[in-house]
């Protein structure tokens, strides 16, 4: 089973260079096929998001330059939302989030796909990204996500321009995954090993993402983030009902 982790962490780290989406895959995985108890596997992805989320961040910041005040104030709001449901995980059912998560995924994949024009409206400013940073937050380390997968969809249903939902996405994954690390660390729920060792999948895969986006149009661009997002509500949806 070990390979099938590995080459999952891979295929997580291409999507997230590619679109700033390919986390939610590996906690399926690792409790799944791997039969790691879900706190376990929760706490190791999300060090390991941490690593690979900052050089994405890199990538995607270059391509949509974000103005200083709604960034900070989405970061700041993500991080208190993580560490709330990173503290309050035992204490609430999972699945439902999970599902939540796959449902919007899909439909706003799908959304995408049957619109002729790509989204091409104005970023929402510092307070309404504020309000979608604490619930982006709070449903992320509660259902093991990275973040831009519950963030992308909502912007893209704003008609937010898709170079900046990726990077607002990813740039609030940050965050997400620092103060949800930081609190499974204090509660010694970490796997130092195993996190690493994601990690380094991760971000190797993160890399050739990147080179792959690099050469894709904006029409591209929006078409393949739609396909990853009904592809990872579907994939999410199936696994958290299996």
């Amino acid at each position: 089973m070990i390979w099938i982790v590995g080459a999952t962490a891979l295929a997580a780290g291409l999507l997230v260079g590619l679109t700033g989406i390919g986390g939610v895959l590996l906690v399926p995985v690792l409790t799944g096929a791997a039969g790691l108890p879900l706190e376990r596997a929760v706490a190791a992805c999300m060090l390991g998001f941490l690593f690979s989320g900052l050089y994405a961040a890199f990538i995607h910041l270059r391509r949509a330059r974000l103005p200083l005040r709604p960034a900070a104030a989405l970061c700041l709001a993500a991080a208190c939302g993580a560490a709330l449901g990173a503290a309050t995980l035992d204490r609430l059912p999972g699945l439902g989030v999970r599902l939540f998560v796959a449902a919007l995924a899909l439909a706003s994949g799908l959304h995408a796909l049957a619109s002729r024009h790509a989204p091409g409206g104005r970023s929402p400013g510092a307070a309404p990204l504020a309000l979608l940073g604490l619930l982006v937050g709070y449903g992320s380390a509660i259902s093991g996500t990275g973040g831009p997968v519950m963030l992308i969809p909502i912007l893209l249903a704003l008609r937010t321009p898709v170079p900046a939902a990726i990077a607002l996405g990813v740039t609030a994954g940050l965050p997400i995954t620092a103060a949800a690390a930081a609190v499974y660390a204090v509660q010694g729920r970490i796997d130092v090993a195993l996190a690493l060792t994601l990690a380094a999948l991760l971000v190797a895969g993160t890399w050739a993402g990147a080179r792959l986006s690099a050469r894709l149009s904006g029409r591209a661009l929006t078409v393949t983030v739609a396909w990853t997002l009904v592809g990872v509500g579907l994939w999410f949806g199936y696994a958290s009902l299996g």
